[in-house]
């Protein structure tokens, strides 16, 4: 790197004394163009890119020699320069592509590593217009997730998975939740606990192959731990006496992507919201006639955290700070956003 950096002087050294030359030769010379110092910088530039306006022109020997050198050397410099100019474009088109100037999301999910389950939850977060943040230690998966997600909705980025850079460049100090994907509960657990220590106010969320280890989870500061083996089991266990209701589950936990398709969501209930104060018993009946959503819940703000008030009583008040849990299609997810003036899930103030 320093011997590239004394070249460059050097060069320049070269090319003012060749131009020195030029001038001094030309300037004795019968019905020579290059009379001045100027001139001879002039006609050194349109040389050197090879422009050659011919307004000037070497006459003498000496002066043809320099300018047959300049010109040599026009070619070497031009070749060197676009070569540069076009490293450094592939370069930040590499660096863009990897994602390593890192994302301006917040409120988005961080989702680190990729495979099959973290695609499906990715997937799930999209349709619900969610923004995910995936960090992956394989190149090979950067065109896989870049053709699979549109980029305003989904960034990627390429990092050691073990470095808290990573982090950083998912902004991730300004992301809702964090999810280790990593194919084994143990290098879940190790990552949640080395990114608590520099991203506490995260909600942690970890995917569990081993259920006995939801306890060991939870007291390392995970917010929400599930077991996919409990989840799959009750799933195909449903299917073998009432498979309607277990399909109709299964739909229930996934995102809208068609207008027909029914899920739960949740919706906050801000201070000037309309519904602040109201009875659950209205709310139930206001969206069920104008929206044909049906309110199934209540996620109540305690002095430990929320608790989930499942089927409450209609007198049951709610108040600014409570969720309210529906059971909706995503055809009426546009209206039920204009009625609690925000969007479903967990509420960011903006």
């Amino acid at each position: 790197m320093k011997k590239r950096l004394l070249l460059i002087p050097a060069a320049i050294c070269c090319y003012l004394v060749i131009i020195a030359l030029i001038f001094h030769f030309e300037s004795a010379g019968q019905n020579s163009s290059i009379k001045s110092f100027f001139d001879a910088v002039w006609y050194s530039i349109v040389t050197l890119t090879t422009v050659g306006y011919g307004d000037m022109y070497p006459v003498t020997k000496a002066g043809k020699v320099l300018s047959s050198l300049l010109i040599i050397s026009s070619l070497g410099i031009l070749g060197y320069l676009i070569g540069k100019v076009t490293e450094h474009i592939q370069n930040m088109a590499e660096r863009r592509k990897m994602g390593l100037d890192g994302t301006d999301f917040t409120n988005h999910a961080v989702i680190v590593g990729w495979n099959e389950f973290s695609e499906g939850v990715v997937t799930q977060l999209v349709n619900a217009r969610k923004k995910a943040c995936i960090i992956t230690d394989n190149k090979d998966h950067i065109d896989i997730i870049r053709d699979r997600f549109k980029t305003e909705r989904v960034f990627v980025i390429y990092s050691d998975l073990s470095c808290r850079d990573c982090l950083d460049k998912a902004n991730a100090k300004e992301a809702a939740s964090l999810m280790p994907c990593l194919g084994d509960d143990t290098k879940n657990l190790v990552f949640i606990l080395n990114a608590r220590k520099d991203f506490p106010q995260l909600s942690y969320i970890a995917t569990l192959d081993n259920a006995e280890l939801k306890d060991t989870f939870i007291s390392a500061g995970v917010t929400y731990t599930i077991s996919r083996n409990e989840v799959s089991s009750k799933i195909v266990a449903s299917y073998t006496f009432e498979p309607v209701v277990a399909r109709f589950s299964e739909e229930l936990i996934s995102s809208e992507a068609q207008d027909d398709d029914c899920g739960i969501q949740q919706y906050y209930i801000k201070p000037e919201s309309n519904f602040a104060g109201s009875y659950f018993g209205d709310i139930f009946s206001s969206l069920k006639d104008k929206m044909n959503v049906i309110a199934i819940a209540v996620n109540r703000k305690t002095k430990s955290g929320y608790k989930l008030v499942k089927l409450p009583d209609n007198s049951l008040a709610i108040n600014p700070g409570d969720y309210v849990v529906v059971m909706t299609s995503a055809m009426s997810v546009g209206s039920l956003e204009e009625a609690f003036g925000c969007r479903e899930g967990l509420y960011y103030a903006e």
